[in-house]
Parts: structure tokens; sequence; C-alpha cells
């Protein structure tokens, strides 16, 4: 039996021979797979782009885009006390928010990051047969990586590097080449610059090597470790200030519910399956051990610890969610893969005809219910003010005024009317409304008409304000939406 020490050790390059077996698994015939695998990407870009073409911006991606606008200099002032997040994202979208770009042309980066990591993971898994392709079609109809894939934040670009920074540790562990270093330094020098879970992947890429003691493996841990130091010199002193914030106090902390959604939430939005989910890809990681080792290793160091890292910071601070785990989302799918085609392998050889076609069936059963949960969660989603920036764009007459409470939600409409309708617009103040922010289109004069923004159940009467005639509130649930009037004074007023 061997030692721990020697299981542990980087394995020596995997001669192409090794490779074989590895490359039979399943009895898809590999054209058959190719054009399947097309096809998944296929649909999978389609997904995207509807979902990047169905609804206006969010809250969050109105932030990016508002960020999006301001000069360097400006974006890290203002991500230092108002954000938890680098700036790469920002940057990247700078050219298209500077321009007033629409909605789409906003979401285009994350378009391309996430069509690019489902092809890149395809490329991947093209030679696994049946792995591959279960795995391939989960992670194409994944309801998260479709949605946020489709969404104008940071979290698309990680989908792509987490698939990178796994194909790259396989391939560093098979057949190192020198390049693969400095390849590893980039790819998580770039993913801690754009969100700081790309700590999560560093730190998976880094013990991928396990124990060994030869001078490749330290280099290719310098590599990583580097990658983690650039972001450290560029932005650490920036996000320790925020960090002193608590802007993500909103995330619950770490419990056995929390890490279920947080796994299963990578595969499908059924809440009630996703404990049976998250067992599945335990027991897929155990098949993907045993039936290869190389991979493995990659997918317990660059999958699976990212998950166990961020439910032990969770205990101590607010990080346990899903989308901080992007960064190993292929890890389930491919999990999920390994499974299914080792249930397919023991049907054919342990059982008859019949027992394996109804596998098959099971399998691929499974598949297409989560192709019709993405389905289901683009064609339901609706953003979460996404109604009533329309229903403002509906009512507000040129010279009215736009009027958020709390403040911090004027975002909304200073991008998706102020900046993409108006062009150029003014703030205003409303005496005797506190922490509201008013906007106007600065070309047009003065009506006197103020549309409140606020959620439902906050306050919506102030004193010296008063309903404008003719018009009543109105709400979809989430926000409530009412005219107002500065209420004329009193003859003996001062």
């Amino acid at each position: 039996m061997s030692s721990p020490v020697a299981t542990l050790a980087s394995p020596p390059p995997v001669p192409a021979s090794a490779e074989v077996p590895r490359r039979a698994e399943g009895s898809v015939d590999r054209r058959v797979v190719r054009v399947v695998l097309i096809g998944f990407v296929a649909a999978g870009a389609a997904l995207r782009i509807w979902r990047a073409a169905a609804n206006g911006l969010s809250y969050d991606e109105s932030f990016t885009a508002m960020a999006a606008r301001l000069s360097p200099g400006r974006l890290f002032d203002f991500l230092r006390v108002a954000d938890t997040h680098p700036p790469l994202d920002y940057l990247v979208r700078s050219p298209f928010a500077s321009t007033g770009a629409s909605d789409f042309a906003l979401r285009l980066p994350s378009l391309l990051f996430s069509i690019g990591a489902l092809a890149l993971f395809a490329w991947w898994m093209r030679s696994r047969g049946t792995t591959g392709l279960v795995a391939v079609g989960l992670f194409a109809a994944s309801p998260f990586l479709v949605l946020h894939g489709g969404e104008a934040r940071m979290y698309a670009l990680l989908q792509l590097l987490g698939v990178a920074g796994a194909c790259l540790a396989e391939a560093r562990l098979r057949s190192p080449q020198p390049w693969h270093n400095w390849a590893a330094a980039g790819i998580v020098g770039v993913a801690c610059l754009d969100h700081v879970s790309g700590i999560l992947l560093a730190a998976g890429m880094f013990v991928v090597v396990g124990v060994g003691r030869r001078r490749a493996d330290w280099t290719w841990r310098a590599a990583v470790a580097g990658g983690v130091a650039v972001w450290a010199v560029l932005w650490g002193p920036t996000f320790v200030e925020q960090a002193g914030h608590d802007w993500a106090g909103w995330i619950p902390p770490t419990s056995v519910s929390a890490f279920v959604d947080a796994v299963g939430g990578q595969v499908t939005n059924f809440v009630a399956v996703r404990v049976l989910v998250t067992v599945a890809v335990g027991v897929g990681g155990w098949v993907i051990w045993r039936r290869d080792r190389p991979l493995g290793r990659v997918w317990l160091g660059c999958g699976a610890l990212p998950f166990v890292l961020a439910a032990v910071i969770g205990f101590v601070s607010p990080f346990l969610l899903d989308r901080t785990l992007t960064v190993a989302s292929w890890a389930p799918a491919l999990a999920l893969g390994a499974l299914a085609d080792a249930a397919m392998v023991g049907s054919r050889r342990g059982a008859s005809s019949p027992r394996s076609r109804v596998t098959t069936v099971a399998v691929w059963t499974a598949v297409a219910l989560v192709a019709l949960g993405a389905v289901s969660a683009v064609a339901a989603t609706d953003e979460d003010t996404d109604q009533a920036i329309a229903h403002l764009e509906a009512v507000v007459a040129p010279g009215d005024v736009i009027l958020t409470r709390p403040a911090r939600y004027a975002t909304l409409a200073d991008y998706r009317i102020a900046v993409q309708q108006w062009g150029r617009a003014v703030h205003v103040a409303a005496p005797g409304i506190d922490d509201a922010a008013g906007v106007r289109e600065a070309a047009a004069a003065s009506t006197g008409r103020w549309w409140l923004l606020t959620p439902v159940g906050s306050r919506s009467s102030f004193t010296g304000w008063r309903s404008c005639s003719g018009t009543g509130s109105w709400t979809d649930g989430v926000t409530e939406i009412r005219c107002l009037q500065p209420a004329p004074r009193s003859a003996g007023s001062s």
C-alpha cells in the first residue's frame, strides 16, 4: 500500500499511451461526441444570448454601468468606499458604459466570456466519451451559468478563468511545459483582479501538485503565488479598506443548507433536488478519483477545495454564496458526468440490455430537465426593478424629476433613463425628503412633478409634499411609484 506522501507527491509526466483509457471512457463514437458537443455549445450560446436580451439591467448591473463611466482614478476611489470588488470588470465595460451603450452591449463582454468558457469546457471534455457529453450538456444548460453568463457583472469572466485554470492544471500534471507557469500566473492574477474569489482558484491550483518537491513543482507554486502577489500589490491595500465595510452583510453564514445551495445551485434551479445533486456530485468526484488520478487531483484542488474554503471562510465572514464559487462551477457538472458514465458502464457490464437502455434514458432525461430549468429560468426571470423602470419610462415627461429613496437606488434610473434616454441630466435635491436622490433631464424646464420610486412599505408621504392630482400609486409588489408635488404654501407662511 502506498504511503500518504507518495500518494500526494506530484506525479511524473504521464506518457501519451497512459491517456488511452481516459479517451475510451464510455462507448460513444468520437464523431458522434464531437457533433453533439458542437450542438451543446450552440444551444448554450443561444440560451445565454436569449438571456442577455430578455430584460433590462438589474440594480447590480446599473451600479456596474454607472461606476464604469468614471475615470480610472475616480473609479478606484469610488470602489474603495462603495463596493467590495476589484476594478477589472468595471474597466472592461468602461468603453460601453461611457457612451451610454444599450443593455445588450453592456452585457456583451459577459456573453463572450461565458460562451468562451462553454467552448473551452467542451474542448477539454472532447475525448471523455459519455462523461464529457453529460458534463458539457449540464454546463451548457445550467440556469446559474446561463443567468450570470448574460449579466453585466464579473461572474462570466470567472466562468472562463475557472475552466482555463483547471484545464491548465491537468495539462501541467500530465506533461509539464515551461509556458504552463506563465499561464498559471496570468490566470490567477486576472481572476483576483476580477473578483476576490480568484484566491480560491489560486489555492486550488497551488495544491494540485501535492507535496512534490521537484523544481518544476516549486516553479508552479511560485507562479500561482506570483499571480496573487500582483493582485496584492495593485489592489491589496484598497481591499483592506473595502473589507472594513459591511457591504456583504446580507450573505448568510455557513450552514448545511447554504452549502447545499452553493453546490446544487450550480446545476439546477429546482431547490427540492439540490440535496440529491450535492450527494451525487460527491459520489461523482470519487468516481473521477478512482478512474483518473491526474484529473481527480484537478477536481479536488480546483473544483472541490474552493467550496470547502468558501464554507470555512463563511463561518467568520459573509462569503459562502453560489456566485462566489463561479471559479469552480465546472466541477459539479464534471462529477455528475463521471457518475452518469459509471452508471451506464455498470449497466452494460452487469445487466440486460433493457436495464442499459433505462439507465441511458434516465441520465439524458436528467440533463433535459436541467435544460428545461434553464429555459424556464430565463423565460421567468424579471430583474428586481425591471417593471418599475419600464413604468417610469412610460409616465415620466420632459422636466419631471425621478426621485429614488433610499438614495443608493438612484443608480437604476441614472443609467437606464438619465444616460440612455436623456443624454444629459442634472441632480436636484428634494427639500424635506431625507435619504433621497433626484435627477431631471438637463434640457427640459421643470414641471414640478416628482416621481418617487421606493421599496414597498417604505415611507411615501412627507411634510410639504402632496400627491399629484389625477395620478395614483403603482406597484409591482417589490417597489412602489407615486407622483408628488410641493404643497402650496399658506398665505401667512414666510
